[in-house]
């Protein structure tokens, strides 16, 4: 499982993603809720806030946003960080989602864990 969604890649239902120590986990749930969950405790870090939606994917799209769409492909969430062509999505080891423009950061949740 990797850490990272490049550009053009998606999470669907049940997809997830893992940090590279495997402590941080990013998944797109069944329920229409992207969640960050700390895999020591299962205990959810950060959320989307979309459960009981019809949300069915997130997209680290080509130009560098990040964006759940529901099955309608009406955008539900987005980082809006278009704009930014070749950006890539990591789950970090310290419990940050980031997105990286090459070279630096242009998005985070802000769940730093220590």
């Amino acid at each position: 499982m990797s850490d990272r969604l490049s550009p053009g890649q998606a999470l669907h239902h049940g997809d997830s993603i893992m940090s590279s120590d495997n402590r941080f986990r990013l998944t797109m749930q069944t329920d229409g809720n992207l969640v960050i969950y700390r895999t020591r405790d299962g205990h959810p870090i950060w959320a989307s806030n979309t459960a009981q939606s019809d949300v069915d994917r997130a997209v680290m799209q080509t130009d560098g946003n990040f964006v759940l769409y529901h099955v309608n492909n009406a955008p539900a969430w987005a980082s809006n960080t278009p704009g930014a062509p070749g950006s890539w999505l990591v789950m970090q080891t310290d419990g940050n989602l980031v997105i990286y423009r090459p070279n630096f950061p242009i998005w985070a949740s802000n769940t730093v864990q220590h």
